[in-house]
């Protein structure tokens, strides 16, 4: 679990308005009755309701409690206060309950999510309890959701946003841990097949298949990054505050970072290709498991293509021998029998 110098401070904070967890448990919303109301809590984004799996043990809803809060911290110690709102946090342990939360079928591939209207995060979690192996992930998972969630509070009014979904997603993925290794591995394959795309197009693959949306949200990330990078860990800070004015995204962007969004989009591409050039692509230990497909399958024509040319050599000196096969084969039982004989 994530501990923060302001975890006192949290405690004040929530010591007026806790529900204690002994108290009985009430179904979720109507139509969702998987789960339990586990309590209402206060937060550093506003109030949540919690809502667990009727299998986990009350304690996990007090661990839960703290997390949250301890995330929300983070973020806005980072990032700066944003209006406070209420929001629902509902783990389930199950696909079906993930999308029944979710309101529609989600990619397989995707285990948590975070929805603007309600405001709710909706996270797969374990299948009975959050023990301790598992938390890490579960809380990476955690504040990458809580991310976007202060991010919708972001722009409130109808004039700051939307924000798009490549500093959306590429922010919330640096935040909760970056880049991991099946990321790092979409990048080599999309330098390998010149397959990077622009930020306008990210915001259409997402969700169209696992192996593109991981190109895309590794992606993303190194847009985050390389925001950092730029114009200093300030920018995001700057970029929101400009923003809450009532600013839209670009405008906004063009404040904060002294560059346009066109810009950017040039330094980036260039960015992109630095940090993969073929050089170091190529000596990227990584590049075995990516070219050892095609390495057999190489190998594998080779081998066809060597047996083609064996077999044609030995019909070519068969016919220019005038042997006759049929013979040689008859020549050998008569000696079989000559033998046999004696």
């Amino acid at each position: 679990m994530m501990c923060f110098p302001a975890r006192l401070a949290a405690g004040i904070l929530l010591a007026g308005g806790v529900v204690a967890a002994a108290e009985p448990r009430q179904p979720g919303p109507a139509g969702q009755d998987s789960l339990v109301l586990s309590g209402a809590y206060p937060s550093p984004l506003g109030e949540f309701t919690l809502y667990l799996p009727v299998e986990y043990a009350k304690e996990v809803g007090i661990y839960l409690r703290d997390v949250t809060t301890d995330l929300a911290l983070a973020l806005i110690s980072r990032f700066g206060p944003v209006e406070l709102a209420p929001f629902e946090l509902a783990v389930v342990n199950s696909r079906e309950q993930l999308d029944a939360w979710a309101g529609h079928e989600l990619p397989r591939w995707i285990h948590a999510v975070a929805l603007e209207h309600p405001p709710r995060v909706v996270v797969l979690g374990p299948a009975t309890d959050v023990s301790d192996p598992s938390r890490h992930r579960f809380e990476q998972a955690l504040l990458h959701e809580f991310t976007h969630i202060y991010l919708y509070r972001v722009y409130p009014g109808p004039e700051g946003g939307p924000l798009p979904g490549w500093f959306h997603e590429g922010l919330a993925v640096d935040i909760s841990g970056g880049l991991d290794r099946g990321m790092h591995r979409a990048l080599i394959r999309g330098r390998l097949t010149n397959q990077f795309y622009t930020l306008e197009q990210l915001d259409r693959i997402y969700h169209t298949s696992s192996v593109l949306s991981e190109l895309a949200y590794a992606q993303s990330v190194v847009a985050a990054q390389s925001m950092e990078a730029f114009y200093g860990e300030g920018v995001f800070r700057s970029l929101f505050d400009e923003i809450l004015r009532g600013r839209s995204f670009m405008p906004a962007f063009a404040l904060a970072a002294g560059e346009t969004l066109d810009q950017f989009q040039t330094r980036y591409a260039a960015e992109l290709h630095r940090r993969y050039n073929l050089l170091i692509v190529l000596a990227d230990p990584s590049i075995l498991f990516i070219l050892l497909p095609i390495l057999v399958l190489v190998a594998y024509f080779i081998r066809v293509w060597r047996n083609r040319v064996i077999t044609a050599r030995w019909a070519a000196e068969n016919a220019g021998s005038g042997n006759d096969p049929g013979k040689s084969v008859e020549l050998a039982d008569d000696n079989d029998r000559v033998d046999d004989d004696g």
